[in-house]
């Protein structure tokens, strides 16, 4: 689990609200004589600069040579420009910016439970870690067969043209557990019963010693395989798969805690997810030099 400089509009400089074009008017004196009286010389400053910066951008400012509703071109090759006409480039602006693809879109991943007949892929993907650390097929149908609502996998299915026919998902990376009733993981949680494919009962014995393998009572999740197929690791599918499982298990309800083992290196990746570090574990799966890191709910 992987952007122009946009052109200014034309702008158009209106008169002012309420302004009329100039024209004189007559002041009715005790005589009956009408004295002309001229537009006030700023009054007229004003209207030639509006004129003339609105002739500077291509435009001509239509109240400028308008009087008593007869409009007086200037300029016999004048063409009006209708506004409606020119593309509105404002959308650029208004539009969200959209994230850039990362190396996990580009695998169209999605998370999917497992089965018996994801076997052999996670055997696979299992070839992510040394041979010493793997988790062998039989273990991995063990615990597909007992446990499947524990496990969860990321499938990847490239994007294709309509026409071609629908590829099959490829498994890209897992997770692989079972319960405990201890409250961390233990060699016991790890290992593979006798008989386990006939036998259905998983409760402890008298002997008071923990059974081996899943335990249907148990209130810890063990996780014992996070694993990414070496070619798509590095794109965040580990820690995008691991945030999924938390929170599916959290919101289930299904366990009091999620319990695992790490080596040194990858302690800061699973305390960044919540995890706490309880120092070395006894665990001697491996060749042991294990830590022990435990999320509670």
């Amino acid at each position: 689990m992987a952007t122009g400089t946009s052109p200014m509009a034309d702008f158009h400089i209106e008169p002012e609200v309420g302004s009329s074009p100039p024209q004189s008017r007559t002041i009715p004196s005790a005589s009956s004589t009408s004295v002309s009286v001229q537009p006030i010389p700023i009054q007229q400053s004003r209207l030639e600069e509006r004129s003339a910066i609105a002739q500077a951008d291509g435009l001509m400012n239509h109240n400028a040579g308008h009087t008593d509703g007869v409009f007086e071109a200037d300029d016999d090759d004048f063409v009006a420009v209708d506004h409606d006409d020119v593309a509105d480039s404002t959308w650029y602006f208004r539009q969200p910016t959209l994230p850039k693809p990362t190396q996990l879109d580009e695998l169209h991943p999605f998370v999917q439970i497992l089965s018996v007949s994801n076997a052999d892929e996670c055997v696979q993907v299992e070839s992510a870690f040394p041979e010493n650390e793997r988790c062998s097929r039989e273990k991995i149908l063990y615990r597909l067969t007992k446990c499947p609502e524990l496990s969860l996998g990321v499938f990847s299915r490239p994007r294709i043209a309509p026409h071609q026919e629908r590829p099959k998902a490829t498994l890209v990376a897992h997770i692989l557990a079972t319960r405990t009733p201890a409250p961390a993981v233990t060699d016991a949680s790890m290992e593979l019963p006798e008989n386990w494919r006939h036998r259905s009962s998983t409760l402890p014995n008298a002997s008071g010693v923990e059974p081996l393998g899943h335990q249907d009572q148990g209130s810890t999740i063990a996780i014992h395989s996070l694993a990414v197929v070496p070619e798509h690791q590095g794109k965040g599918l580990g820690k995008t798969l691991m945030k999924a499982y938390i929170q599916r298990i959290r919101d289930a309800k299904i366990a009091d805690r999620i319990a695992l083992l790490s080596h040194d290196h990858l302690v800061p990746f699973y305390t960044s997810l919540g995890f706490k570090n309880c120092g070395p574990s006894e665990c001697t799966f491996g060749g042991g030099g294990w830590h022990s890191l435990i999320l509670e709910f």
